[in-house]
């Protein structure tokens, strides 16, 4: 582990104990953490690209163990720049399918900014993502969760960890603001209805003026196939979801 990386696995210690959360291993770039409502989360500080086989491997093993899991990566070395454009490849799209559309990451000379999510924001008809840095993360607001994941090599449904207010995530009405399917409807550029129904009818309808849009037999272009699957992954996780 680089000397960066020990900068962060400190930080994230101190952050931790003074949220008054036990650390409970802290082998460097692996920090096990009991949460405020006793789970374990195995956090992962990640320095090198890690192929989707390793990451259900470590998901997979965790889950098992009754463990959540959060990966961090390294932001300069692994993630594109703040205000880009960018189309996720392999490891990366499987880590948004974890984490939500979006990987957290840290910069060890990012001033206050040391940890923070990046957002992979999706534009209706586009194959590249747009790339915004979020704020920087509450240690005390580390939660789990379970996460159904339809990815290519990371079918299942799997227990997660992340830095997202449970709090801060509802409206003034009291519904919740993250609708866990707002990434799958905005690709197929729908928006919530009034009903599940009346949802599911508008994405039957969305996705089959798509998938005559990007059917590979139809559109020959390079993407078309990546964009196709893509589409279908989101519908089938919407139609589970709804």
């Amino acid at each position: 582990m680089r000397f960066d990386t020990h900068r962060i696995s400190a930080f994230l210690v101190e952050e931790f104990q003074r949220a008054k959360l036990d650390v409970l291993i802290d082998d460097g770039d692996l920090k096990h953490v009991r949460t405020a409502a006793g789970e374990t989360a195995a956090i992962y500080l990640v320095e090198t690209a890690l192929p989707t086989s390793e990451l259900r491997y470590l998901v997979e093993t965790n889950t098992t163990d009754n463990i959540y899991t959060l990966f961090i990566l390294w932001a300069e070395l692994l993630m594109p720049a703040n205000g880009t454009r960018y189309k996720p490849h392999d490891y990366m799209s499987s880590l948004l399918a974890l984490h939500g559309e979006k990987i957290y990451a840290y910069d060890p000379y990012g001033g206050d900014q040391l940890v923070f999510p990046i957002y992979f924001e999706r534009e209706y008809g586009r194959h590249a993502r747009n790339i915004r840095y979020g704020e920087p993360v509450v240690a005390g607001n580390l939660a789990c969760h379970a996460v159904k994941v339809s990815a290519s090599g990371l079918d299942g449904v799997w227990r997660m960890a992340d830095f997202e207010s449970r709090a801060s995530a509802q409206a003034v009405n009291g519904r919740p603001m993250h609708d866990p399917l707002h990434a799958q409807l905005a690709l197929l550029g729908v928006e919530r209805k009034a009903t599940p129904e009346a949802t599911r009818i508008a994405v039957k309808r969305a996705y089959r003026k798509l998938a005559r849009q990007y059917h590979p037999d139809l559109n020959k272009h390079a993407d078309t196939a990546d964009m196709m699957r893509e589409i279908n992954q989101a519908y089938e996780a919407i139609l589970a979801g709804l």
